[in-house]
């Protein structure tokens, strides 16, 4: 048994611990939605987010909702540092996980932090203000004196100073709409309503509401979903469904840039998970494979409970996640035998269906071994017309040895264009599609083999067409 002698004191220093704390690594998207978390756990319907500035415009944010608020013991436990235990039993709905998240993002951004409830009409109002906590070099609150406050809870962030917000800049815009964009993914499920007992959350930003970003597009009758698979982890369930999104010749052009997302569909292929129906984490295969253009249309969710965060490696921010061996081991058997080659065949699918006749394909791959290379069909009719001078057989050949394979792989993976096949005009393309109209009907090339050939080479190009245009064409 250890002495009371042998005990030392080594209480932290409120002034030095508090500014540490504000460093976790919060950025301003994922501190505000470890507040939303708070308000839907307190059963909100709605939800303000307010960015103003006072009489002299000092920046400040405001965070309101119509949840069942707290009391006041409530309240004071909510601004204590430490006050929940995670290893307790949560409610299986409940988004928190070490009751550090109000303190932690809120000090991330500012130095003042005020958050005000109204619970049965009982109004409370308290404040963390870290110039005083310096000044005093202790853990104290303000506690304001408040007397009109609708139902609910409001959380105000002022002296902000990790954000650069100022309402003159047109930065501010672009910061207003990345928060806009990730609360729509993180926490779509509740924007779109979780099933049709519960109400739809809605969330404003500055009086526009944010819409729903549903990463898997699983209204199309173009995506491929698979059965939900279910993984029994201790006593925990793991669900898991995989979804092959539609290749870009099977749906608008307003349709494939919605599913697209911020940084295209290379970077958003992976796992999403899922922790009690509010988005952990997004696009990553954790390290089970890697990014390639051909699996860009694969993602997958995965559902978890709240109650394997520790095996999971959940953090404070609630940003990432990590999966135990044996569910890793799981998700590498679905992954690797179920959607890497699904995604793959979609993908390449759709080129290979437009044109059936082998000796329509311009282009062949040889294959040996761990090598391929790709070959200018010598059997297509327009390459038989370019053979019969052996000077162009040689700049075939020169033209085969020279593709820039790397250069395009390397585009087509940063995602910093869309590779495309050909870059005139639209009216130069299609004078020199009917051009080879022509030359394929003086050769007698059926007209079913020549209308594939004309779609193909109209996608290619990346012109929009429709179906009255493409007959036109072929007239």
């Amino acid at each position: 048994m250890t002495n009371a002698s042998e005990l030392i004191d080594a209480t932290p220093s409120a002034a030095l611990l508090i500014e540490s704390i504000r460093d976790i690594g919060y950025s301003i998207e994922t501190a505000i939605s470890d507040l939303i978390d708070n308000s839907i756990s307190a059963n909100a319907n709605n939800i303000y987010i307010n960015l103003n500035d006072d009489d002299v415009e000092n920046i400040f944010l405001e965070i309101v909702d119509d949840g069942h608020g707290m009391n006041r013991n409530e309240l004071i436990k909510a601004m204590t540092i430490g006050a929940k235990d995670p290893r307790i039993i949560r409610d299986k709905d409940d988004l928190g996980r070490f009751g550090l998240g109000l303190k932690t993002a809120s000090f991330s951004q500012c130095r003042k932090l005020t958050v005000e409830s109204n619970f049965n009409d009982e109004i409370n109002s308290f404040t963390w203000d870290l110039d005083l906590v310096r000044e005093k070099n202790n853990w104290v609150v303000i506690d304001n004196k408040k007397d009109n406050l609708a139902p609910g809870t409001k959380i105000i962030w002022e002296k902000i100073d990790r954000a650069d917000f100022k309402l003159s800049k047109i930065n501010t815009n672009s910061i207003l709409k990345n928060i806009d964009n990730h609360l729509g993914l993180v926490f779509h499920r509740f924007l779109e309503g979780i099933n049709l007992k519960s109400e739809k959350l809605k969330i404003f930003i500055n009086g526009s509401e944010v819409e729903p970003i549903n990463p898997f597009n699983e209204e199309s009758n173009a995506t491929l979903k698979s059965a939900v698979s279910t993984f029994k982890y201790n006593n925990s369930n793991i669900y898991v469904q995989y979804f092959i999104l539609p290749h870009e010749d099977m749906v608008t052009m307003e349709e494939w840039k919605k599913f697209e997302m911020d940084g295209g569909y290379i970077k958003n292929q992976g796992c999403y998970v899922y922790r009690c129906n509010r988005l952990i984490v997004s696009s990553t295969w954790f390290g089970i494979m890697p990014k390639l253009a051909t699996t860009k249309l694969c993602r997958a969710k995965i559902d978890i409970g709240n109650d394997i965060d520790s095996d999971w490696k959940i953090d404070i921010k609630k940003s990432t996640a990590y999966p135990p061996k044996s569910i890793k081991n799981f998700l590498s058997e679905l992954i690797i035998n179920n959607i890497e080659s699904k995604g793959r065949n979609v993908v390449n699918k759709r080129t290979q269906e437009l044109i059936k006749d082998k000796d329509m394909k311009l282009w062949v791959p040889i294959r040996t071994k761990r090598k391929i290379t790709y070959k200018i069909n010598r059997k297509h009719p327009l390459v038989k017309k370019l053979l019969n001078n052996k000077e162009n057989l040689l700049i075939l050949k020169l033209l085969e040895n020279s593709i820039p394979y790397q250069e395009i792989y390397g585009e087509m993976c940063d995602n910093s264009a869309t590779v495309i096949g050909w870059l005139e005009e639209d009216k130069n393309v299609l004078n020199d599609v009917k051009q080879l109209i022509e030359i394929f009907r003086s050769d007698n090339v059926p007209e079913e083999i020549i209308k594939s050939e004309v779609e193909y080479i109209l996608i290619r190009s990346g012109i929009q067409f429709n179906e009255e245009s493409f007959l036109e064409i072929l007239k």
